[in-house]
Parts: structure tokens; sequence; C-alpha cells
């Protein structure tokens, strides 16, 4: 994580997947499911 101070982009790739009928979550990720990580994307405000 401390490596990933100060860097503005990765080298990743994000993949979509797009079906025809929708896809049924197992129980167990269900359980593990984070409801505020669609906050994970939000730059904190700066404080300057």
């Amino acid at each position: 994580m401390e490596s990933s101070l100060g860097k503005t982009s990765t080298d990743e790739i994000a993949v979509m997947v797009d079906t025809f009928k929708p896809l049924l979550l197992a129980e167990a990720a269900v359980a593990c499911e984070d409801p505020s990580y669609f906050r994970s994307w939000i730059e904190a405000p700066s404080t300057v």
C-alpha cells in the first residue's frame, strides 16, 4: 500500500461482463458485501 502513495495511474485492466440473463449472487458474496464500496472511488477533498 505504501508504494502506491502518490501514484496517479496503474497498469491494470478492467473487465465488464454483459450477460443476457441476470447473474445471481452466492450467499458468501452477499455476506461479505461492503455497502460503502462505491465511496472508495471518491477522492478525498483537498485540505490545502
